[in-house]
């Protein structure tokens, strides 16, 4: 019974350990998207930010864009 309880709890554990780490990485890879996207578009107005024309609006928001289907996998029924 101890062999049992014992094989039941590791993989339970086993189970969470994976599903957290897979889900960390998804993070990781969503944001690594988000940053290049967003610094793209920040370098891109800067320039107009510097010059002394400048309506002291950014031309592009900088918002976090939403999550595709393709990022939520674990959640797919």
């Amino acid at each position: 019974m101890k062999k049992a309880q014992a094989t039941l709890e590791f993989t339970l554990v086993f189970v969470i350990m994976v599903a957290l780490i897979a889900g960390l990485l998804n993070l990781w890879a969503w944001s690594e998207g988000q940053i290049w996207a967003r610094q793209g578009s920040y370098e891109g107005t800067r320039v107009a930010a510097g010059s002394k024309d400048s309506p002291g609006e950014p031309e592009v928001s900088y918002g976090a864009s939403d999550i595709t289907d393709s990022q939520i996998y674990m959640f797919k029924k």
